[in-house]
C-alpha cells in the first residue's frame, strides 16, 4: 500500500500581507480625518474672528453717525463761513476747521478747485491729531456695547462745483432777505477706545446755511 505525503499549505504570509495592508489603510484614513478636523477647527476660529470684526466695524460705522452730527452743529454756529474766519490765519479754527491739509497724515498740496481734499494716507494720523489737526469728541460712543472714540476734521469742499461754480449758492427770499449756503468736506474716524480692532473713516458734505 502505497502512501502519499501529505503537504501542509503556509497561509500565514499572504494573512500578515493583508493585515499590513488594512493597517496602512487605516492609518491613512486617521490622517486625513485628522487633518479634516484641524482644517475645520481652524476655519471656524478664522469665520468667528472675521465675523467680530465685521460687528466692530458696523458700529463704528454707526458711532461716526454722532461725529458727523457734530460737525455739522459746529459749523452751523459759527457767524461767518469758516474760510473767511481763517483768511488771515489758515489755523484760525483748529482743530475743527481747517484751509489746507496738514502734511502729517494729508497731502501737501494747497485745496484749489483742481485740487480735492484727500483722506488721511497715514494710519497714525488719527491717533494723534486731537488738538491740532482735528477735533475729538469729549464722551466716547457707545453701540452695541462697544465703545469708541469719535474725530473729525472739516475742509472748504475744493473742486465740488455747483450752481454758481466755486462752493457756494446763492438764493434770494421774496421780502425775506437772501440765503447763501456753502459746502464742506468732513472726515470722521471712530476706533475703539482701548484701541483695539479696525478703525472707520467716512468722508461728507455738510452745509453751512447763512440768512441774510
Amino acid at each position: 500500500m502505497n502512501t502519499r505525503p501529505t503537504h501542509e499549505r503556509d497561509c500565514s504570509a499572504p494573512e500578515q500581507a493583508e493585515r499590513g495592508a488594512i493597517l496602512v489603510v487605516v492609518l491613512v484614513l486617521i490622517f486625513a480625518v485628522t487633518l479634516a478636523l484641524l482644517a475645520y477647527l481652524y476655519l471656524n476660529k478664522n469665520n468667528t474672528l472675521i465675523a467680530s470684526n465685521l460687528a466692530i466695524q458696523n458700529a463704528a460705522q454707526e458711532a461716526t453717525d454722532v461725529g458727523l452730527q457734530d460737525a455739522a452743529a459746529w459749523l452751523n454756529t459759527q457767524p461767518n463761513w469758516p474760510e473767511v474766519m481763517a483768511a488771515g490765519n489758515s489755523s484760525a479754527l483748529a482743530p475743527y476747521f481747517l484751509l489746507s491739509m496738514p502734511a502729517n497724515g494729508y497731502a501737501t498740496a494747497p485745496v484749489t478747485s483742481s485740487t480735492p481734499i484727500q483722506a488721511p494716507s497715514d494710519p497714525s494720523f488719527w491717533s494723534n491729531c486731537a488738538g491740532t489737526s482735528c477735533h475729538q469728541l469729549t464722551k466716547p460712543v457707545t453701540f452695541a456695547s462697544q465703545s469708541f472714540q469719535v474725530e473729525y476734521v472739516i475742509f472748504p469742499s475744493g473742486g465740488m462745483s455747483t450752481q454758481l461754480g466755486g462752493n457756494e449758492q446763492s438764493q434770494t427770499g421774496g421780502g425775506n432777505g437772501s440765503i447763501q449756503s456753502r459746502y464742506y468736506v468732513v472726515f470722521v474716524h471712530a476706533q475703539r477706545s482701548n484701541s483695539g480692532g479696525l478703525g472707520v473713516t467716512v468722508q461728507a458734505v455738510i452745509r453751512k446755511v447763512i440768512s441774510g
